[in-house]
């Protein structure tokens, strides 16, 4: 393919005399783009030079030219990203001259090193311009003795770079391009830097699904992904799952900045606004060389886009999403704004959502109402050698717990189980109003990071970041004075910094990453709730160093990372409720975890990648200690003699795909020893016996385990406009030492779905988009009745949702979106098997959510 790429079809023309009018012969380059073959016609004109060796400037032959040149960029513009497809040795090149000069080029991003794909290269030294290839490399072929030139580089999503160079035959000429956001005639095309590699197991949920969401958690925005499901209490508290893992074995990053307050417990939403990101990406793998000990499932990416800077003039822009919701009656509103001049960029952006009781398809269930606000700005600074930016962001959310889960008798609680919903008779009206049981939290982030680049293949980064998490739980007490004063009243306060180290190097285009990592952490009870703390009070230190290093060689890129980190931890607290027994605790844990990743590119359709991390995980102070009511509905008791969880996971890829069609199946298999996990207790043991109710007791315990299973997604596109996606998922989960399935392990599901967007007029200004996605979960039967409170696990169900969207592009780059958005739309009744919740109520029924988006 690359020889035929590289042959030339030029037409054999001969050279005219000095006063021989110019002839044109046609000559054809073949250019491969999209995974078609595109086949250029060119004019190749002889044209009289004057006495100072300058090309005449005929008009015609101009505009042939610049016809040919924007005909090519059209073609890159309108179809998938070059460096997706693109081959090597992909230039568009003049026929050869005896008298020519080779000057080898290569163009990288500046802000992460990876080389630009179909950049288009001018020279005015040149015979003609160039076309980067897919490892952003060409050729220009530069008249005879030219001692300096100017070069003008251009592509798309990047800003258009222009310098000048002294050719030279030995050594290679590195152009960085800077990334930017352009209009081009009526399309917007702007570059959003990723902040993973083709080496991981990754997939991305972009801009447009999260225009969406409104008050739909991220937990359940996340489930479109393949792999990834979500464990809950109820409606309103949901985390994410990647492939059986969550809570702290799922690291959540925002902007660069692990959330801290997933230690708590399974039961605490996170404390995250994914209104404001540009891109949510979800890594399925283990990968603690890059983020730290924890991350033994996965890990959710919540990027920004690139701050505004580098504008000559002041620009603004922003846009505001307003939304209501049926069910719930909820109303949800975000609104960003941000602003560039010169080297400075800046930006605000706020969020809130307020909602009342939900319903199920059947019956509605009292005191689940919500309310969040959250804050946040970043400003920044970007020079020739440093780049700074300052972060910072405030979240609040207090969330109503359904009070019907409080039942006194033990029989009855039983019987409220093998009921499974609410009795009629305590249903309520609807109301917004939020009283005990329920729970509010705070989340407060600071971060300021600094980059150096040393020179070009050299950079530095420091990251200074705090976190403040405040969280409040109140229940239904004896005494109804007292259940306004939290039982749980918790600061957790982090305290971290990093330095990373990047570099780059011409041999096998190797980089290596090397970090270092600090966290200091304080957890403390407020006093005054007349009950001891459900965690004890701790500090802990927890340090790390790692490096990672890639490197290709052709088809083949390999990485290989390594990590130590320690954890040390101090606690003191009160082990009963009854005599107030005072201990003190120390801790201290330590591991070596080691990464191997690679991926080859088969040919121009196929490619695969695979990788293999070792990973570990202390104990959560909430595993180790815990003792209390869980949201109102059940009672936890931790184990202090766990020990750390140590395992491997491997991740195994295929894709295929054309211009038409992609499939991508993955697998994967994970083996973790002392395995930590809370189940159902037995004898005595399965119930606990509170003031305020009875309660199923769930003990923390650890077993060896193994867990396998794989996800496929399939996209065809068989017309302009229509989009088809076809998606599996499915888990084994084994408890190794007992010889038992895992309990609450999500179920297998697969989900279609069809989106059809069209042009209203020829102008393109009106575009409305329809879509249907059907998501079908199986029973779960991969379960042992003995652990769990109910003989047999939720029936299968299927869920139909739909959007409906009208967009309106108007002048001055603003845009109008009117958006519908359907879940459940047929209203079906049903449960799910991870939510802990099931044993009382149903999920929620039927919801439409009507959006407005604009865009300025």
């Amino acid at each position: 393919m690359a020889k035929f790429l590289n042959r030339q079809t030029a037409t054999t023309t001969h050279r005219p005399a000095d006063n021989e009018p110019a002839k044109t012969a046609p000559f054809e380059r073949p250019l491969l783009i999209n995974r078609e073959t595109i086949t250029l016609r060119y004019l190749e004109t002889n044209m009289k030079l004057n006495e100072t060796n300058k090309r005449c400037t005929a008009p015609w032959a101009c505009y042939a030219r610049h016809v040919a040149l924007f005909f090519t960029l059209a073609l890159c513009l309108t179809g998938m990203p070059l460096w997706a497809y693109a081959t090597e040795n992909v230039c568009l090149q003049s026929p050869t001259s005896d008298d020519a000069t080779i000057q080898n080029v290569v163009v990288v991003s500046e802000s992460s090193g990876e080389p630009i794909a179909g950049a288009v290269v001018r020279c005015n030294a040149a015979f003609a311009p160039v076309v980067t290839d897919v490892n952003g490399h060409c050729q220009l072929k530069l008249k005879a003795n030219t001692e300096k030139a100017r070069i003008e580089v251009s592509s798309v999503g990047f800003k258009r770079l222009v310098r000048s160079f002294a050719p030279s035959l030995s050594q290679t000429l590195t152009l960085k391009m800077a990334d930017d956001a352009k209009m081009i005639g009526n399309v917007e095309v702007t570059a959003m830097k990723r902040h993973t590699n083709q080496m991981q197991q990754t997939a991305t949920i972009g801009s447009d699904a999260l225009e969406k969401g409104g008050a739909t958690s991220l937990a359940k925005l996340l489930e479109a992904v393949p792999g990834v499901s979500s464990i809950s209490t109820g409606n309103t508290i949901a985390k994410p799952v990647i492939q059986g893992m969550h809570s702290s074995r799922i690291l959540l990053m925002n902007n660069g900045v692990r959330l801290e307050s997933q230690s708590w417990g399974a039961d605490h939403a996170p404390e995250l606004d994914y209104t404001g990101s540009s891109m949510v990406e979800v890594v399925k793998g283990a990968e603690c060389i890059r983020y730290g000990f924890g991350a033994m499932g996965g890990v959710v990416l919540l990027n920004d886009a690139p701050l505004p800077w580098g504008n000559k003039r002041l620009t603004t822009k922003g846009n505001v999403n307003l939304g209501y919701d049926t069910n719930a009656r909820g109303a949800s509103g975000s609104a960003t704004v941000e602003a560039g001049y010169g080297r400075w960029g800046a930006r605000v952006h706020g969020m809130y959502t307020k909602g009342g009781d939900y319903s199920t398809a059947d019956y509605r269930l009292n005191n689940t109402g919500y309310n969040t606000i959250s804050l946040s700005g970043m400003l920044g600074y970007e020079g020739k050698h440093i780049t700074a930016t300052i972060f910072s962001s405030i979240y609040y959310q207090r969330s109503g717990i359904y009070y019907a889960s409080k039942v006194s008798d033990l029989d009855q609680l039983v019987k409220r189980f093998e009921y499974g919903r609410p009795d009629p008779q305590t249903i309520q009206p609807f109301s917004y109003e939020i009283k005990p049981p329920f729970q509010q939290s705070q989340h407060v982030t600071l971060k300021g990071e600094l980059k150096w680049r040393l020179n070009a293949n050299h950079q530095v980064d420091f990251t200074l970041s705090f976190q403040e998490n405040l969280r409040q739980e109140f229940e239904n007490r004896k005494k109804a004075q007292w259940s306004w004063i939290p039982m749980q009243d918790l600061i957790l306060k982090t305290y971290k910094g990093d330095v990373l180290w990047h570099a780059k190097w011409k041999l096998w285009k190797m980089t290596t990453d090397a970090g270092l990592s600090n966290t200091y952490q304080t957890n403390y009870n407020y006093p005054g709730t007349k009950q001891p703390a459900f965690v004890p009070n701790f500090a802990a230190l927890s340090m790390g160093g790692y490096f990672l290093h890639k490197a290709e060689w052709g088809k083949l890129q390999m990485a290989l990372g390594m990590r130590y980190d320690f954890r040390v931890m101090s606690v003191n607290g009160y082990t009963s409720l009854s005599n107030y027994t005072y201990y003190d605790d120390f801790k201290l844990y330590s591991n070596f975890t080691a990464s191997l990743a690679g991926h080859y590119q088969l040919n121009d359709n196929w490619d695969m990648r695979a990788n293999i991390g070792w990973s570990w995980r202390p104990p959560d102070i909430n595993e180790l200690y815990a003792i209390g009511l869980q949201e109102g509905s059940y009672w936890v008791i931790g184990n202090r003699h766990l020990a750390s969880e140590r395992g491997y996971k491997s991740v195994v890829g295929v894709r295929y795909r054309n211009t038409w069609f992609n499939i991508e199946p993955s697998f994967f298999y994970q083996r973790i020893n002392s395995y930590i996990y809370d189940h159902i207790g037995t004898g005595k043991d399965r119930f606990h016996n509170h003031p305020s109710g009875k309660y199923p007791k769930f003990i923390y315990d650890q077993d060896d385990v193994q867990l396998t299973g794989g996800d496929i997604e399939a996209t065809a596109k068989p017309f302009e406009g229509l989009t088809l996606v076809a998606k599996g998922e499915w888990m084994f989960a084994r408890n190794i030492t007992r010889n038992d399935w895992l309990p609450f392990m999500p179920s297998d599901r697969y989900g279609l779905s069809a989106t059809y967007t069209r042009l209203l007029n020829k102008s393109g200004k009106w575009r409305a988009t329809l879509s249907l996605s059907g998501i079908y979960v199986t029973k779960q039967t991969r379960f042992d009745p003995d652990k769990d409170l109910v003989s047999d696990s939720p029936d299968p169900y299927f869920l139909l949702n739909g959007t409906a969207e009208v967009a309106w592009r108007m002048p001055q780059h603003r845009e109008l979106k009117l958006m519908l958005v359907g879940d459940n739309v047929l209203n079906n009744l049903y449960k799910e098997y991870t939510d802990r919740f099931r044993y009382y109520a149903h999920e929620r029924g039927a919801n439409f959510s009507l959006r407005t988006l604009f865009k300025f």
